[in-house]
């Protein structure tokens, strides 16, 4: 696998964050950039532009500690907070316009009657991504 340059690493969770981003920064080539995304789904009832702090408050949080993980390890990182009624969609999306050629994403082994009905996010982004993906899955508890 030749080493990625631009490389998007999706983040979820504040306790997933730092091993996401040291997994980011091991397979970047040297130069890379990381383009830290935290996607806040909302319900079709919900207008993407409502305020929702705790969200908010929330998602600054997990791309904050990402920033952090990333000068760790010594790699250039943006970030972004996107809101979206899918968050696969909006990741494809950003992977699309970013010119992305990794994307790296976490799973999480909770399913929701809506992933085993429709499938996970991760699922559908390995189906659907234009780049590699490489995905983090935690042993079971």
């Amino acid at each position: 696998m030749k080493r990625a340059k631009r490389i998007l690493v999706g983040l979820k969770t504040l306790d997933s964050t730092d091993g996401l981003v040291d997994l980011a920064c091991r397979v970047g080539a040297r130069g890379a950039s990381l383009c830290l995304v935290h996607v806040i789904e909302l319900p079709e009832i919900t207008p993407l532009d409502a305020e929702v702090p705790e969200l908010d408050r929330a998602a600054a949080r997990i791309v904050g500690k990402g920033k952090r993980a990333a000068r760790r390890g010594k790699m250039k990182a943006s970030a972004v907070v996107l809101r979206a009624r899918d968050t696969a969609s909006a990741l494809l999306d950003e992977m699309k316009q970013r010119k992305i050629d990794l994307a790296v994403l976490g799973y999480h082994h909770r399913r929701t009657l809506g992933e085993i009905v429709l499938g996970t996010t991760a699922r559908h982004l390995v189906q659907k991504s234009p780049c590699q993906v490489v995905l983090s899955i935690p042993p079971r508890q």
